[in-house]
């Protein structure tokens, strides 16, 4: 798949991964408010490809960014980010049908957050 294609694509499924659903589960929307953290600190770098095709700033960026000196440093941080998250999820109780069908809802949101993080490292190597 061309760069082109790839931005595209990343654009195109970003939103999906990052905003709000509509839980109806209280258990979930607790999970979802205990993740806003991560959300935000994965969401900067890949906010930027959205916007302007790429997150330079990121390796600029010793203060926020330390460890992140490559592409491969930066998809490595994301990957880390994204595994917590998804284990966070993955912990969650399961007490009724709209519980479940909650957690599926935050999975595919992880799923998205895991495919933007390889289309990040594959735009950039």
């Amino acid at each position: 798949m061309a760069n082109e294609q790839k931005l595209e694509r990343f654009r195109e499924i970003f939103w999906d991964a990052f905003h709000e659903p509509r839980l109806k589960s209280e258990a979930a929307l607790t999970v979802f408010q205990s993740l806003e953290q991560l959300n935000s600190i994965l969401a900067g770098p890949l906010f930027s490809i959205y916007e302007k095709g790429n997150c330079d700033f990121v390796f600029d960026d010793n203060l926020r960014f330390p460890t992140v000196k490559t592409n491969a440093d930066l998809f490595e941080r994301n990957i880390s980010i994204i595994n917590l998250y998804r284990e966070k999820i993955e912990k969650m109780e399961i007490k009724s049908s709209e519980d479940e069908g909650d957690k599926k809802v935050l999975l595919y949101q992880v799923d998205l957050k895991m495919e933007l993080a390889d289309l990040a490292y594959s735009l950039f190597e």
